[in-house]
């Protein structure tokens, strides 16, 4: 019996082992990307042979050079924009009946008062330049290898290490290429073996599309220079360096130098060090030295061995990973394939659920790689190899950038936030004279729909996409839910998030206006001139007044704004007259299709496209939800249905949240096995017509929203879990009030939940139908089952 038992324990721990390499394993057998990244450097490995490269990154190298873009014309532009958007005070949706000649002239009429509106702002309000600055690459370390009939290629990422391997076979040999990115040694790190001695044998050089290149070679060092490119009128004001250091060991290993490369022979074991760095400090100060910070990494990482380095960076990142465990299968023939086959799902997704466990664990991994105190992720996370990538690979503010932060909190990785916090501290900074030359409001700041490294904040691109003040708003959005996932951040409140939002809800106080009585007969307050992100009413026309997300903005910030004030105990005049605003703002509309008006207007144009902007409140927002409001859940399902499913990366992982939040876990599911299927490259890097993370971060956010929500004051277990995720569990995902919670659940049922507060909060738990309260102190833990919530 002994033997049976034992037996059948072994064959367990092979299961699990298996199911955790697959949920955490990205390998292929032939070449394809593999980032790996410290959060400032970043490195794509391509698996080449005979002739490797590895494009090289550092987050601070952008195009272009500080200015004053701010449109000072459009103050005076304003008013004459909202007559022009005022001026139909006809509407259809305000009569019972109407002549349709009449009609048809209003339509005329109302369109031209849009157009005229639109041309205004392109005329007095837009940015100069029109374009911002632009993220790009440091240029190319290059291998060069012996050619060789080479078998058994594997090109591997272990996400539980960070660590990634490439292996292959040659004339009996087996060659071994190991990287990874330290951020406590501040370096890219490469190792070099054969598993017979002295087989060691490449040329490496560096070479980069950047202006004012320079490369040099000293013994065992290459060197590169060079700054970053003029752009839309601006001269490249970034210096920076590239140095790679190699070392070699074996009694028959040389290296030696040429001009533009350095050459490894006979050597049983290479070891190169790359560090890069810039003149950057903060967008108003560049007067780093790259060359002195290049020097002071290398000269803190030389002499470590290997394994020091590697042994360094596993404690800096394995704390952060290994927070959090996902399982939801057992393996199958599909699960060890390489993961470009693998994605396809051969078998179909049902075969294969710890594919959508990967997919988590892979945003975790690119989140913690691209964003560790320096710049957070941008379009690309950090990894470019363009000088003009496609949208500057910029900082999109109108959801992408937002979306880049969503997994971090619930997903245990919060740290990463950090560098989104300093962006808007300085960002505020400069959107002070926005704020002012843009709009003529002395207080507080604004910015708009896209920033960089430059911390721009004027409208950019174009009037029907970039005149959308309520982008910050949005991000004020994250900032809350930063506190609430950890109510002890009272210090981090006062001292970093409730100045920011005062000062933003004072500009938003000066910019609301009252609508005219011919217009709203309750004289709402309404922002005008408004949008709905990148959405065109018709003929490019973008510019109205009270947009849906412009309100649900707005209450929310607002709203958050008195919270803090009141856990501050600060501000309770200023408190009481955000009260009161919210309380004139519009109220959600529900249009004549049934679906969320996308604004005040019912404008018919509800068609497929890719934003959502009007369901905000559903998601990332909690103003709308199927347990509160079956009225407003059902207008949103309507609205997702004529938005259609989306055919990119970013769009299809929101709409999996925005399902996850209507409760409809297999339609969620749906959307997750398109987004892994048709909308990732085979490396698993989101497309959006080009790579673009967000849909990553945004898709690993959807498997957690799936598995457990926090909103409203509930921690919800297993609110949305398809029948193909009947058995699984997760830990270490986090709540809001403060919690940390383990779930596992078995035939599509929960089998136990234990919930342990970080902070002493009271715990409101549903699962199913039911609810009950859980009063806990700080570090108590609670275990919970099914049965706990019979009625």
């Amino acid at each position: 019996m002994y033997a049976f038992e034992f037996a059948i324990s072994v064959v367990l721990a092979v299961k699990s082992a298996a199911a955790s390499t697959a949920a955490t394993t990205i390998w292929f057998d032939s070449e394809n990307i593999i980032p790996i990244g410290n959060g400032r450097l970043g490195a794509s490995l391509l698996g080449r042979f005979p002739d490797e490269m590895v494009v090289l990154n550092e987050d601070h190298i952008w195009s272009g050079s500080i200015n004053d873009p701010n449109n000072k014309n459009c103050p005076g532009a304003l008013p004459q924009v909202r007559d022009y958007i005022w001026s139909v005070s006809l509407f259809p949706g305000c009569f019972k009946s109407i002549d349709m000649h009449a009609l048809r002239v209003e339509l005329a009429v109302r369109a031209d008062d849009l157009a005229n509106a639109q041309d205004l702002v392109s005329e007095s309000c837009m940015a100069t330049p029109l374009s911002q600055q632009e993220f790009q690459t440091a240029g190319n370390l290059t291998l060069s290898y012996p050619s060789a009939e080479i078998s058994n290629f594997n090109h591997s990422l272990d996400l539980t290490t960070a660590l990634a391997t490439t292996t292959y076979e040659s004339n009996g040999v087996q060659f071994t290429r190991m990287s990874f990115a330290s951020h406590p040694d501040n370096v890219i790190v490469m190792r070099f073996t054969a598993s017979s001695g002295g087989m060691v044998e490449f040329d490496a050089g560096l070479v980069t599309p950047m202006d004012s290149p320079n490369v040099s070679t000293s013994d065992n060092i290459l060197a590169l220079t060079a700054k970053g490119q003029a752009k839309s009128g601006l001269p490249g004001s970034i210096n920076f360096v590239v140095q790679a250091e190699i070392t070699v060991a074996g009694p028959t290993a040389q290296l030696s130098a040429s001009d533009d490369h350095v050459s490894v022979s006979g050597a049983d074991e290479a070891l190169l060090l790359i560090a890069i760095d810039t003149n950057y400090v903060r967008y108003d100060d560049l007067s780093g030295n790259p060359q002195s910070k290049v020097d002071a990494a290398l000269s803190a990482a030389r002499g470590k061995s290997w394994d020091e380095l590697l042994n360094n960076h596993l404690n800096d990142y394995q704390p952060l990973f290994n927070r959090v465990q996902i399982t939801l299968g057992s393996p199958s023939s599909s699960t060890f394939l390489p993961t470009d086959q693998r994605k396809v799902f051969p078998e179909g997704a049902d075969a294969d659920p710890e594919m959508f466990s990967l997919f988590a664990q892979w945003g975790r991994y690119l989140v913690i790689s691209s964003s560790r105190n320096t710049e957070p992720p941008n379009l690309q996370g950090i990894w470019n190899a363009a000088t003009d990538p496609a949208w500057g690979s910029k900082y999109t503010l109108n959801i992408n950038l937002q979306m880049n932060s969503w997994l971090s909190e619930p997903l245990n990785i919060a740290e990463t936030l950090n560098p989104l916090w300093n962006m808007l501290t300085e960002l505020a900074e400069r959107g002070k004279a926005t704020a002012a030359e843009e709009y003529n409001i002395q207080r507080g700041w604004v910015a708009h729909h896209n920033t960089g490294i430059w911390r721009d904040s004027a409208p950019i691109d174009g009037a029907q996409f970039g005149m959308w003040p309520l982008a910050p708003a949005w991000l004020m959005q994250n900032v809350w839910e930063h506190w609430a996932f950890d109510p002890s951040l009272t210090d981090w409140v006062r001292g970093v998030a409730y100045p920011m939002m005062k000062s933003l809800c004072e500009f938003y106080l000066d910019f609301l206006v009252v609508a005219p009585s011919d217009v709203e007969p309750n004289q709402y307050l309404v922002t005008n001139p408004s949008m709905s992100p990148e959405f065109t009413i018709r003929d490019n026309l973008a510019l109205t007044y009270g947009s849906t997300i412009d309100t649900a903005l707005l209450k929310d910030l607002f709203n958050h704004t008195v919270g803090f004030a009141s856990l501050l105990g600060v501000d309770s005049d200023f408190a009481k007259n955000l009260t009161s605003t919210m309380a004139r703002l519009l109220p959600f509309r529900i249009g004549s299709l049934g679906q969320i008006q996308e604004y005040a207007r019912d404008y018919d144009a509800n068609g497929p496209f890719s934003h959502v902007s009007q369901l905000y409140p559903l998601f990332p927002g909690a103003q709308i939800d199927p347990r509160l409001n079956s009225t407003l859940s059902d207008a949103a399902q309507v609205t997702l249905q004529l938005r259609g499913d989306a055919a990119d990366g970013w769009p299809t992982a929101w709409r999996v949240n925005l399902y996850a939040r209507l409760l409809d876990g297999e339609k969620a599911y749906y959307l997750m096995q398109r987004l892994i299927q048709l909308y990732t490259y085979g490396n698993l890097w989101a497309t959006s017509l080009v790579y673009q993370i967000d849909g990553n971060f945004g898709g690993a956010n959807a498997v957690a929203e799936m598995i457990l929500q926090s909103h409203n004051g509930e921690i919800h277990l297993l609110p949305a879990i398809p029948a193909a995720w009947a058995q699984g569990s997760v830990s270490g995902f986090r709540a809001r009030g403060g919690f940390t919670v383990d779930i596992a659940w078995s035939d599509g049922g929960l089998t136990t939940a234990n919930i342990t507060s970080t902070s002493g909060t009271a715990a409101r738990v549903r699962y199913g139908g039911n609810a009950i309260d859980l009063v806990l102190m700080k570090g108590d833990s609670h275990a919970l089952n099914a049965s706990d919530f019979d009625e």
